[in-house]
């Protein structure tokens, strides 16, 4: 059963037709017709060309007729492959992911345009099915592209990271965040020090937003602490005859007890640090964690912020 619904592969053939815009120059454009390659010799290493049935009485193959309407006459217009049975038309997630990964690869793209601006659209598009293109190898220095399906823990995190980078509105926050997002499975020790520095982020960001001085070498639990206080998120914010305050209290020193565990992660296993040839970094599982607690607590520290800022 496809998990690529028509509506994400709809959405998917016509930016792979219009292309993404560069930031700086709108003009500048990446589509599927940006290709270094001749469509045939792209094709020919994603399908058997060479066995598919020829729609052209006159050749014998899909290559011969391929060549002949895409070289020769130019007259297959478009994005044509999306409607060839034989290609696109109907074709298994795998196929597809596969064929979209390809695209990418440094014998296709053309460096010279803004080809992971296109990319960049695309994971937006494959994310919420649970689907993403991701860097597996390189070649002499360039990135090449393979796919994965995303986890239930994945899905949910992403939903949650965008929500909150939606909320602080910042590029920088929004950078950080893919990051983060984007090296849990490959490079763990990466996400764990992005994880840690998007708590520091918000802290610092609520304590400014507030007007509230701060050493600049106050370390993280200290930090964490000092924001926690600006917002009222310690258990004597809490009323002392009301019987929430040891229930607050509880909750709040295992808030401050992630802080704690996210230096000591980012410290022993994160990116932070010079590590030598031999350092070997946590499993993804580690990182999940990291990136998970880190969200949910900058996510609930912002909102306390806002929702108290005005009182």
């Amino acid at each position: 059963m496809s998990k690529l619904t028509a509506i994400t592969r709809r959405d998917i053939f016509d930016i792979l037709e219009i292309g993404a815009s560069d930031d700086d120059d709108p003009e500048l454009k990446y589509s599927y017709f940006s290709m270094r390659e001749e469509e045939v010799d792209f094709l020919g290493r994603l399908f058997d060309i060479d066995s598919l049935q020829s729609t052209d009485s006159r050749f014998k193959n899909a290559r011969g007729d391929i060549y002949q309407h895409t070289v020769n006459n130019y007259d297959w217009e478009g994005l044509w492959i999306k409607d060839d049975d034989r290609f696109l038309r109907g074709c298994s997630d795998e196929t597809l992911l596969s064929f979209l990964a390809e695209l990418f690869h440094p014998v296709v793209r053309n460096e010279r345009l803004p080809w992971s601006k296109l990319l960049d659209v695309i994971n937006e598009l494959l994310k919420p099915d649970g689907f993403e293109l991701v860097e597996t190898k390189k070649i002499s220095g360039r990135s090449v592209y393979g796919w994965r399906q995303l986890g239930d823990w994945h899905k949910v995190s992403q939903v949650q990271a965008d929500e909150l980078a939606e909320t602080f509105g910042t590029d920088y926050i929004r950078i950080q965040i893919d990051i983060m997002m984007g090296q849990v499975e490959s490079a763990p020790h990466v996400a764990i020090g992005k994880a840690k520095e998007l708590l520091e982020t918000t802290c610092k960001q609520v304590l400014d937003e507030r007007e509230i001085e701060y050493a600049a070498d106050l370390d993280f639990n200290q930090l964490m602490k000092k924001a926690r206080e600006a917002v009222g998120l310690t258990p004597d914010s809490v009323s002392t005859d009301s019987p929430a305050k040891t229930i607050a209290g509880k909750i709040l020193g295992n808030l401050g007890q992630i802080a704690h565990g996210m230096s000591e992660l980012r410290n022993l296993y994160g990116d932070g640090h010079g590590k030598s040839a031999s350092f070997v970094s946590l499993p993804p599982r580690y990182a999940r964690l990291a990136v998970g607690t880190a969200t949910a607590a900058a996510r609930f520290i912002w909102e306390t912020h806002i929702e108290t800022k005005s009182t």
